[in-house]
């Protein structure tokens, strides 16, 4: 392999030649020596990948028994193939067991695509490989040519003559390589007569689908029937077709398409099988009778399309599996049929990834298919330079084929950009699809009305309210929009069999992904999903039938719930669990927060609100938070008491303290104090009191600071909440060290640590390790600083908290400098000047204040070169969170 210096491959561009390889009666060695096989087929393809690179080759894959490797030089090439011969001939093979590889060789123009070369000359180098016998080289005309003259002697070239190659236009000139000591005499080329079958001809290029491909070539080798699965559009049909034409030369009798899509009734289905294969009916019996006997003598492939409206006939598909155990049955559906043997294939959307570089030969799949189709309307079409606007039209289309194919047809009309802003606003794109294709397929629209009208209306209208989700959906949060709060699992009103039917005819995707559960969590896990074609038909319908507003609602009630049941976990022990889970559903509580405000509902929005606001904070999203508080306390009614409000003052206030915006956050608590007294809340008044504390903290108060802490304790300890009383202690012993000293202070907060690790209370035990760190440093302990400072950090960051992570960066370049890194505290500082930007927080005014006493930026100027120093910050301004915390780590001593 060809590697460049990060090790990747170099490969050669211009003209190259490609060998192709194959073991001749690889199937037949593969069932007489069963287990033992593999080890003799990874022994032949080392001896060739050793052959190849010997003589400066790439092997660029390799597929079962066959090897493609390319040469930037055609003797090379042939050197290779000649060495590899040998070596295979000499090798001692299992007694009894004659191993012989085929190899052709071709010289053309190379078509890079990504780490792998695409066109048409790389499939005349496998033709001309399938042509030949175990042990025999074949050049093709344009290799001779190369090499006619440079061979060294005594190694000859045979004139084989020209020969028509399976999908090779032209006749092609083949020549065989001789060489003293390999055999030479060989049979007559294996030149296959016209393949029997009626598979369509390929009118356009096959575009992304090799992996796919790949794949059911493995499959059907082992399987007698495979069902493409997949929504409409997304290519099952191509797909098959160039499976089975892949496999028509290994089956005697041919490779056949049956399309369904005109066929009315599941009756019908063995007639039109019958017809395909030429069969009649008879004087005394029908021609879809004959069929088991007809095909019980013969070797096939048989491809038949659109099956998911007659599913009812897949026994009479099971009958003819059985009756002809030579066959191959390719079947495309919605639907799986759900019979014995059955191996199902789900067919994916194509890569939606865009351009990696303005090289074309970097496009995914999608965006290949795209230009492709776009030029074939437009001769020379080229996308724009960063190929942004084709990836943004193939993901609103979610990848899908023929919605693809659709938009790139109206590039003769409509500049790119105009295609993607319809679709980004879901109007349809003007004009009509393609005349020759079926109806259902001349728009995106129509190919999902297909099956959309299959289902049953219940189906229907559970399609229509699931539209409604954003980014995916729970089995139970689906019940809850479909039905409302009061549905029952496994009841009439349970939609998980809905589900799982809408998943069979791929109008819904069941993510597969694993969904950890934090406990309490009431979720079950199983996720599904809808692509963005299938959401916005069936929204439409959704709003035709005047459902919208009511399942609207009722998706932003269940997320609340959902919000509300996580926001006791997400300052507490476990809290990265939960941070998941919302993390999950994070388009869905947008789209909530966003119709509650349009819609109105303020309790909703305050509900939303109040229970997501620490979400914001521990995952960097303040700026985001801030944008909601502000639209939702302007809501008519906002203003109105009541206990959703309440909620909702203490959470901006939270934004706005961890904001750094001090009268905000001091104003906010204060109208909490107010309210939560008005309610009679003693809870709530507590809180109020603590978080006062904090706000006047920071607005300089600390004399006002500690008589609320002082008040909300004594509140907490009436009410018998032990943690609140413990995290009043920490904020407490904050405040006394100067008055009464580090050691007292010391003293009080080792309680605090020790208590909040009793009590469970992960957060506040972070906090309580950040303040000793800080005693400690003050103290001047350094060692014992740079414990609990990285302590602090890493708790922090273990518990996904990036934003108090952020803010305690500094403290780590302290420990840094103290430590003789002062290039590392200047990394440290750079990433926290950039990660505060990223996140949308700065410290408050006690951290803040601390962080100017010890002065790191000062400090670590002080004694770096400025030129070090100014690329040790942008260095640092570049990383992420999870780079930055490798450093810090590393800054704890020794125990």
């Amino acid at each position: 392999m060809t590697e460049g210096s990060s090790g990747e491959r170099r490969l050669p561009t211009g003209t190259v030649t490609f060998l192709r390889t194959d073991v001749e009666g690889s199937m037949g060695l593969a069932r007489r020596l069963g287990s033992s096989w593999d080890a003799m087929n990874a022994t032949h393809l080392g001896i060739l990948r050793t052959a190849v690179e010997a003589r400066g080759g790439t092997p660029i894959r390799t597929e079962g028994d066959a090897m493609f490797a390319v040469f930037p030089e055609a003797g090379a090439a042939v050197l290779a193939a000649i060495d590899g011969q040998r070596a295979l001939s000499a090798q001692a093979w299992p007694e009894g067991t004659d191993l012989r590889v085929r190899m052709g060789l071709h010289s053309g123009e190379a078509h890079l695509a990504g780490d792998d070369y695409g066109g048409f000359d790389v499939n005349r180098a496998a033709r001309i490989a399938s042509v030949g016998h175990g042990g025999q080289i074949i050049l093709s005309g344009p290799t001779h040519g190369l090499v006619s003259t440079s061979l060294p002697p005594p190694i000859g070239l045979r004139d084989l003559g020209r020969h028509a190659l399976r999908d090779i236009p032209a006749p092609e000139h083949l020549f065989q390589v001789e060489v003293p000591g390999l055999r030479s005499d060989f049979p007559a080329l294996r030149l296959a007569t016209t393949t029997l079958g009626n598979l369509p001809a390929r009118l356009t290029s096959f575009v992304g689908r090799s992996h796919d491909l790949t794949e059911l070539s493995a499959l059907i080798e082992t399987h007698r029937l495979i069902t493409l699965t997949g929504p409409g559009g997304i290519g099952k049909t191509s797909l098959a077709i160039e499976l089975a034409r892949d496999r028509a030369d290994a089956m005697p009798d041919g490779a056949w398409f049956v399309p369904l899509d005109a066929v009315p009734e599941p009756a019908q289905v063995g007639a039109a099988i019958a017809r395909t294969l030429g069969l009649f009916d008879g004087v005394e019996r029908p021609a879809a009778d004959a069929l088991p006997g007809f095909l019980g003598e013969r070797s096939l492939v048989l491809v038949i399309d659109n099956f998911e409206h007659l599913l009812d006939a897949a026994p009479e598909v099971a009958r003819l599996i059985r009756a002809s155990p030579e066959s191959r049955f390719v079947i495309t559906s919605r639907a799986p049929l759900r019979i014995g043997g059955e191996q199902e294939y789900p067919v994916r959307p194509l890569p939606t990834g865009g351009l990696t570089s303005p090289d074309l030969a970097t496009l995914d799949a999608s965006s290949r298919l795209f230009v492709d189709r776009a030029r074939a309307v437009r001769p020379g079409w080229e996308p724009d330079a960063g190929g942004s606007v084709v990836a943004d039209i193939c993901r609103l289309l979610d990848g899908l084929p023929l919605g693809i194919e659709l938009a790139a047809a109206r590039i003769s009309l409509l500049p790119a950009t105009t295609i993607r802003d319809r679709l980004t606003a879901r109007l349809p794109l003007p004009g009509a699809g393609p005349r020759d294709a079926p109806a259902r397929q001349r728009t995106l629209e129509g190919t999902i009305a297909w099956s959309h009208d299959l289902l049953d209306p219940l189906d229907r209208a559970v399609l229509h309210a699931l539209a409604v989700f954003e980014g995916g959906f729970d089995a139970e949060q689906a019940g809850y929009v479909v039905a409302g709060p009061g549905a029952k699992p496994g009841g009439a009103d349970d939609v998980l069999d809905r589900l799982v039917t809408l998943a069979e005819n791929s109008l819904i995707m069941r993510d597969p992904r694993p969904v950890p559960i934090p406990a309490g969590a009431t979720t079950s896990g199983i996720r599904f999903g809808l692509l963005r074609t299938v959401q916005g038909f069936a929204l439409d319908r959704l709003v035709e039938g005047g459902r919208d507003a009511r399942t609207r609602r009722r998706h932003a009630d269940a997320f609340a719930v959902l919000a509300e049941g996580a926001a006791p976990h997400l300052h507490a022990a476990g809290q990265g669990d939960w941070i998941d889970l919302l993390e999950r559903d994070d388009a869905n509580l947008r789209a909530a927060l966003r119709w509650s405000i349009e819609a109105g509902e303020v309790l909703i929005a305050f509900r939303l609100f109040a229970s997501l606001w620490r979400f914001w904070q521990l995952n960097g999203h303040l700026a985001e938070g801030k944008v909601w508080s502000d639209a939702i306390f302007a809501m008519p009614g906002a203003d109105l008491p009541g206990p959703e409000r309440l909620a909702a003052l203490a959470a901006a206030g939270g934004i706005a303290y961890w904001r750094a915006e001090r009268q905000e956050s001091l104003e906010l608590y204060h109208a909490q104090l107010a309210l939560a007294e008005q309610l009679e809340d003693p809870g709530a008044t507590a809180d109020a009191w603590f978080n006062l504390s904090a706000a006047d903290f920071i607005a300089g108060d600390q004399a006002g600071s500690r008589q609320c802490l002082t008040e909300a304790r004594r509140r907490y300890v009436q009410l018998g909440d032990e943690v609140g009383a413990n995290r009043a202690d920490l904020g407490l012993a904050n405040l006394i060290w100067e008055d009464e000293g580090l050691a007292v202070a010391l003293s009080i907060m080792s309680r605090v640590y020790d208590r909040a690790i009793d009590l469970g209370d992960k957060p506040y035990e972070i906090l309580a390790s950040g303040s000793l760190a800080w005693f400690s440093f003050m103290a001047g302990d350094i060692a014992q600083a740079a414990r609990w400072g990285v302590l602090t950090l890493v708790g922090n960051y273990r518990v996904r908290d990036l934003g108090s992570t952020t803010i305690g960066l500094p403290i780590a370049a302290v420990l840094a400098l103290e430590a003789g890194r002062p290039e590392d505290a200047a990394v440290i500082l750079g990433a926290f000047d950039g990660l505060c930007e990223r996140y949308g927080v700065r410290p408050p005014l006690g951290l803040a204040e601390i962080i100017r006493q010890a002065g790191p930026l000062e400090r670590a100027r002080a004694v770096l070169d400025p030129d070090v120093m100014a690329a040790a910050l942008e260095r640092g301004r570049r990383m992420s969170l999870d780079d930055v915390m490798v450093i810090v780590e590393a800054l704890a001593p020794p125990e």
